[in-house]
């Protein structure tokens, strides 16, 4: 009878194991990754992959594992598209986070920049890999308020972009810039609402969540001391409160104003009125984590008007005491000056005082230069040919001019 049922138990399990590597082998993954896989990160695995198809039943554009059926100019549109994200993740990595936190996706690419493979990552908590103080903005993020009227479609999505610490296992010769175990990761994306209740009027439907997509990108791509400075691209060191400290000398051809006119002049004295938050937003975002990429914002140049900047920062550390130092920038300038003969600031107003007096200098006449001239007499002899009448009270035959 006992062997009657470890036999059986031995089948069960053989039936078991055999039941679980034809599932393996049906997980979109290279074969020698399925192989080495046990039965939870089967699961695991399986369980994110239904949950994917479940999001985006389409799949690219088309149903999961059919040929295309769309013309061909849908067709060249959809491979444009997926070189586009290709060459957009080049520097980063693609994931996909459920409602609850789970991984659905994440790129392989990822273990470039955190250490961490794609099969650890997937279907596990995004919670258990970020930052303990990142947990209430992530949990923002899988959030969104009741669909306003104004969409009145059966999906939408939310445009997302936020900045997480994420644990980070590489060497510290590759890791990069890393706080505690952590790296900064920058994040962009979409959360995606779908209707539910399609018998409802649209005004009326509810929404649930369906996921968050996005791309993840280190900062700096390198590191900051790596960085190759293009003709487009100046450098400034600052202090916590972003009183400037020091500045390239291609600050001068961006935006006219010399080093030396902002050292010891907080950044945000030469920014427009309207950036001034979003930059203090950065700024905060800053101090707090250690790195942050600012959206674009309005640089003010010397002369009137604004160039478009958009700047990578990072918190410098003192070697010695382990404690924030000076904050580096790396700011690219993204247009011509703009409005240039608009002056916000009032150093904008002296410079274009300075500029118009001299100017004026250039443009008056030098004043008269004053030679003695001599002045000759000239005596002019003249002969007087005689009348052929006769004259009377002709007086002299010579005349002389002065």
């Amino acid at each position: 009878m006992k062997d009657k049922s470890k036999n059986a138990a031995k089948t069960r399990r053989e039936k078991e194991n055999g039941e679980f590597y034809e599932l393996a082998k049906l997980l979109p993954l290279p074969s020698a990754i399925t192989s080495q896989l046990d039965k939870a990160s089967i699961i695991r695995l399986t369980t994110s992959y239904l949950r994917m198809r479940a999001v985006f039943p389409d799949g690219l554009g088309d149903a999961w594992g059919q040929a295309s059926r769309g013309s061909h100019l849908d067709n060249m549109a959809k491979e444009l598209g997926s070189h586009l994200l290709q060459v957009k993740t080049l520097d980063g990595f693609v994931f996909v986070v459920a409602p609850d936190g789970k991984i659905m996706y994440i790129s392989e690419t990822a273990s470039v920049h955190l250490g961490l493979s794609q099969v650890e990552l997937t279907g596990n908590s995004i919670f258990e890999y970020i930052h303990p103080a990142d947990h209430d903005e992530m949990t923002a993020v899988l959030s969104a308020q009741k669909a306003p009227h104004c969409h009145l479609s059966q999906e939408y999505e939310i445009e997302r972009s936020f900045f997480l610490r994420m644990k980070c296992v590489l060497a510290k010769r590759n890791a990069g810039l890393t706080c505690g175990g952590f790296k900064v990761i920058h994040c962009s994306g979409y959360l995606k609402l779908r209707q539910y209740m399609r018998d409802l009027p649209l005004y009326d439907a509810w929404y649930q969540i369906v996921g968050l997509v996005a791309v993840g990108n280190s900062l700096p791509p390198s590191g900051i001391t790596e960085i190759k400075l293009h003709s487009n691209m100046f450098m400034f060191r600052a202090s916590l409160d972003l009183k400037l400290i020091f500045l390239d000398s291609r600050v001068a051809e961006l935006t006219g104003y010399e080093p030396q006119d902002l050292i010891e002049k907080t950044l945000y004295h030469h920014v427009h009125g309207c950036d001034v938050f979003q930059l203090r937003s950065a700024h905060h975002l800053l101090l707090v984590k250690g790195q942050v990429t600012t959206k674009y914002y309005r640089l003010l140049s010397k002369r009137g008007g604004w160039v478009w900047v958009q700047s990578y920062a990072t918190i410098v550390h003192n070697s010695r005491s382990s404690r924030p130092h000076c904050i580096v920038s790396i700011n690219y300038v993204l247009t011509d000056v703009e409005y240039q003969e608009l002056p916000l600031s009032q150093e904008q107003n002296a410079a274009v005082r300075s500029g118009l007096s001299y100017k004026r200098s250039l443009a008056s006449p030098p004043p008269p230069h004053h030679k003695h001239l001599k002045t000759r007499t000239l005596k002019v002899k003249t002969r007087v040919k005689p009348a052929p009448y006769p004259t009377v009270g002709l007086c002299s035959s010579s005349t002389s001019l002065n």
